[in-house]
């Protein structure tokens, strides 16, 4: 069965090779690879990933991170052949809401801290030089204009509304050790999708890099009826 996977930030999809290969054969993932050089907000990036659903054909939407909002939306359209939902280390709403005063500053022609900057505060004990080395080559492709405006996006998001019209089968993937999302994202989510299920890995927030093969066993598990029917 197919599954379209919507990539975090940098949303280049050069971080998934483990995670699209532990999901073969049972799925075939397909990254959506959001335009690296246009400013785009979050419904122009949901329109983007709508023109790109296979259609009628049966597939699994996986939304990552930053791209949570979307995928959640896009699933409460109903769109034909959605047969399920995986969120990941994501949000329905911003994360931080206590940073939204900082939103002006984003507007500011300010450059992106590198990645070896980066990294430590996000990762902590799972640092290494080689995911600071491939974190900096997908963070290369991405204009730092477009990077203020993502999370800019984020800062302001709430698609809490939308969770209630999704009927699918969902699944949450919770990262233990995540810095940036915090748990009471999974409770805002459930409370408004209580049929939403949770599966908690130990992980920091690269969930799908760090853990791609549990990852990919617990959507495989969880959604091991619909890739039985849709094979």
């Amino acid at each position: 069965m197919r599954a379209l996977l919507l990539p975090g930030m940098d949303g280049s999809g050069q971080l998934h090779d483990e995670f699209v290969a532990a999901m073969a054969p049972r799925f075939r993932v397909e990254v959506v690879a959001y335009p690296p050089d246009r400013v785009l907000g979050y419904r122009q990036l949901q329109a983007f990933v709508a023109d790109r659903l296979p259609g009628d054909a049966p597939f699994l939407l996986i939304g990552e991170s930053f791209s949570g909002p979307i995928a959640i939306r896009i699933a409460a359209s109903r769109p034909p052949g959605l047969v399920g939902l995986v969120l990941c280390a994501t949000f329905a709403a911003s994360p931080r809401p206590w940073l939204g005063h900082l939103r002006p500053l984003l507007g500011l022609p300010l450059p992106i801290p590198p990645a070896r900057m980066l990294m430590p505060a996000m990762m902590g004990q799972w640092t290494t030089q080689e995911w600071t080395r491939r974190e900096q080559v997908a963070l290369a492709t991405l204009p730092a204009a477009v990077a203020r405006s993502r999370l800019a996006e984020v800062l302001k998001v709430d698609a809490t509304a939308d969770l209630g019209h999704i009927r699918v089968p969902a699944l949450y993937l919770q990262a233990s050790h995540d810095r940036l999302v915090p748990p009471r994202c999974w409770h805002q989510i459930h409370a408004h999708m209580p049929h939403a299920k949770r599966i908690r890995l130990r992980s920091p927030h690269f969930l799908l890099q760090h853990q791609s093969a549990r990852a990919a066993r617990a959507v495989q598990r969880h959604f091991a009826q619909l890739s039985d029917l849709y094979r």
